[in-house]
């Protein structure tokens, strides 16, 4: 079976990424957006995460089953991009300062470029930002684990550059500026501007939500 050729699979990969980036907007659109987004009803459900085995920043295993019962906020970001990732990373690393020492909740940094960040990678990244290691899990591993669980479970698009040779150091790889905000049993409730400090107050707006729901 031949391969097929440059122009057509770059032409695949753009139209898989964009139909996942629309995919994002839209459940992102209705997070923020739709009937269910009134302050006194519950968050909406967009979808489940199934499970999942990855590698932290201490070269320990994560599982869905580790953060199964806490909340938690998801994002994908990669240590060599210069801009968006660090703005994402800084503003989850303000949200920390201003959680409560006994909140729940956790934060998972996936890797969109396993083969560059190594658990070493992901230490060093982590302590620059002053990440929490009992709080904040930056996860590596199987690509094909981060990609499926990026894109069908949390619903944040990710591909990598089909051009990277001439790709600028931002644009190695191709992954959604949100961060999904996932509840004790494993459900995706909400999705946030990733790059905007202002998702702060409504992540916390919505973990009073989440609390304040029956068991």
């Amino acid at each position: 079976m031949q391969n097929p050729p440059p122009q057509k699979l770059e032409w695949l990969v753009w139209t898989g990424l964009g139909l996942a980036m629309g995919l994002v907007l839209g459940a992102f659109a209705y997070a923020r957006w739709g009937p269910a987004r009134v302050a006194d009803s519950p968050l909406p459900v967009l979808s489940q995460v199934t499970g999942f085995n990855l590698t932290n920043q201490f070269g320990e295993v994560v599982t869905a089953e580790t953060l199964r019962g806490r909340p938690w906020l998801g994002e994908i970001i990669f240590t060599r991009c210069p801009g968006p990732c660090v703005r994402m990373t800084r503003n989850l690393a303000e949200l920390q300062s201003r959680l409560p020492r006994d909140a729940d909740l956790r934060l998972v940094t996936l890797t969109a470029d396993p083969a560059y960040d190594t658990p070493a990678v992901l230490r060093a990244y982590a302590e620059r930002f002053g990440a929490d290691s009992n709080r904040w899990h930056f996860l590596t591993g199987s690509q094909v684990q981060l990609y499926e669980l990026a894109t069908k479970q949390l619903l944040l698009a990710v591909a990598e550059n089909p051009d990277p040779a001439n790709a600028p150091p931002d644009e190695l790889f191709i992954h959604s500026t949100r961060m999904v905000l996932v509840d004790p049993a494993g459900r995706v409730r909400a999705a946030y501007d990733g790059e905007s400090p202002a998702a702060q107050d409504q992540v916390l707006a919505d973990l009073r939500r989440l609390a304040a729901e029956p068991r």
